[in-house]
């Protein structure tokens, strides 16, 4: 196994595992989709909001504990086995110890949250905090070598189980539990094909703790902050608002996610070791970081506006009328978090940079500007203010990520925008035209009715969105960006096309 990395060929490497990721997402998303489908049927919103409050308290407690051993394998410049030892030590500790304590408190926690249901639910949910805990770090070096081939399988697999399993269980109980299993099937799975074939056992060592320490503090002190100010709609709601309105919210969040987390996400987690490689040179990782925004948001908005503009009918199609409130959030959430995206690689870069204080700062910043807001959207009592009050936490976070780029890397403050323009006028046009088109849905129509009517506004609003790219492209001289990027996928996609023709015939 390689400890080392190599700069040949980055942007290559990176296009090639980002492929490699966004076809695991792929598999993964058709999975969620069904699991999504299935579960929106047979369980009600309170059982949505119940899974969800626990998983918010699983996900708190790791950010909480976490010593970014995994973050400190990737970034730090060199590394040996002595490393992945003491991270394995480290991070199996950490995880068996808050699956203890949230074992013992899941009773004040449930109490708190004025949800009974919630202790049985955190006191076996938590061994999730164990199988994560006890992954293999040395799994972490083919991310760092920019190979994602073997994350790819792991993650198909895992998605595959947890679906069955929450499948299965729902059609058994149609409860919370079904919930519970797929995610408890879904990290055991994760765990145990971190070690499948992977050359490397890691044994226990505290060797370097010192190192995992002095990268992962303020690292650690950011990610604290940060997820709790990422997961405070989701608190707020569920404490004042009730399991059943956060269930809303759930849904209306997943479906919003499309475009970040199931595209954009792959690209920019490609990005982060491949900005790393090049950390030492600013002119190559300046235009590095450019181009890799450019992609991922000309990926990810026409995903994020076209969720919006069609939010009842994909409510409607894939989890059913009942959850048709949800179609609030998607409609406020999915542009703006598309729209995030113009700054997502932004951590990658501040990693490679190894600015972690600078991370932490930025995170008290966006925290002591948003959980006011978000206090106050509750104060208000509507279920729409809290979603208003994200909104305007992700335009403040994507503003504050635009000036942390450029002190990293010393670029203009408007330069995401200057590489981006043309996507952001392409969807701008892209609305237009599928606004301008009625839109015939009912509540009362068959899912397979409102997949029909939907379709011709679909397929105009991706033909527009790419003539308009391509018209604006073709205008600024056909500048190295987006364009040229897909223009080359698509070169190779149609030659491996032809082989594939040849060999056949």
């Amino acid at each position: 196994m390689k400890f080392e990395r190599s700069e040949e060929n980055i942007g290559n490497r990176v296009f090639k595992g980002a492929l490699f990721l966004a076809g695991a997402r792929f598999v993964l998303r058709l999975f969620s989709m069904v699991n999504l489908v299935v579960l929106g049927r047979l369980l009600a919103p309170a059982d949505y909001g119940v899974a969800s409050l626990a998983i918010v308290v699983i996900g708190f407690v790791q950010v909480l504990s976490d010593m970014r051993v995994n973050s400190a394998l990737i970034a730090l410049r060199d590394i040996d086995t002595h490393h992945i030892d003491t991270g394995f030590t480290m991070n199996f500790l950490r995880g068996a110890l808050i699956a203890a304590i949230l074992f013992i408190f899941a009773g004040p926690i449930a109490n708190y949250m004025n949800e009974p249901k919630l202790e049985d639910v955190l006191r076996v949910i938590c061994v999730v905090l164990i199988f994560d805990g006890a992954r293999n770090p040395a799994f972490m070096m083919y991310q760092r070598n920019i190979d994602f081939s073997k994350e790819f399988n792991r993650r198909v697999a895992s998605t595959i189980f947890g679906s069955l399993a929450a499948i299965v269980v729902a059609v058994a109980t149609e409860s919370y539990w079904a919930i519970v299993a797929g995610t408890l099937a879904g990290r055991f799975t994760e765990m145990v094909l971190s070690y499948w074939r992977i050359p490397y056992q890691p044994r226990v060592s505290f060797r370097e703790w010192r190192t995992f320490l002095g990268f992962g503090g303020w690292l650690t002190m950011s990610g604290i902050i940060s997820h709790f100010t990422q997961i405070a709609p989701q608190f707020l709601i569920g404490k004042y608002m009730g399991a059943a309105q956060l269930g809303y919210f759930t849904i209306g969040r997943d479906v919003s996610q499309v475009a970040t987390r199931e595209l954009a996400t792959p690209i920019s987690q490609a990005i982060t070791p491949g900005l790393s490689a090049i950390a030492h040179n600013n002119t190559r990782l300046r235009g590095a970081y450019r181009k890799a925004q450019s992609v991922i948001l000309g990926i990810a908005l026409p995903i994020g506006v076209g969720t919006a503009l069609m939010a009842n009918e994909m409510i409607a199609i894939l989890v059913g009328t009942k959850w048709l409130p949800s179609s609030e959030v998607v409609v406020l959430l999915a542009p703006t978090l598309a729209f995030t995206m113009i700054t997502s690689a932004t951590d990658g870069l501040a990693m490679a940079k190894q600015a972690t204080r600078a991370m932490f700062n930025r995170a008290v910043l966006v925290a002591a500007i948003s959980l006011p807001v978000f206090a106050l959207a509750v104060w208000q009592g509507t279920f729409i203010t809290v979603i208003y009050a994200l909104v305007f936490r992700l335009l403040l976070q994507t503003a504050v990520n635009m000036y942390f780029a450029k002190t990293l890397i010393g670029d203009s403050f408007f330069s995401p925008f200057t590489a981006s323009w043309r996507s952001l006028l392409a969807a701008a046009a892209m609305a237009g035209a599928v606004l301008a088109v009625p839109a015939p849905f009912a509540p009362g129509d068959a899912e397979y009715v409102v997949l029909l009517e939907m379709m011709p506004r679909v397929i105009l609003g991706a033909a527009v969105y790419v003539l308009a790219h391509f018209v604006l492209w073709r205008l600024a001289g056909r500048p190295d960006g987006f364009e040229t990027k897909m223009l080359e996928v698509s070169g190779i996609a149609l030659g491996k096309l032809r082989r594939f023709r040849r060999t056949a015939n």
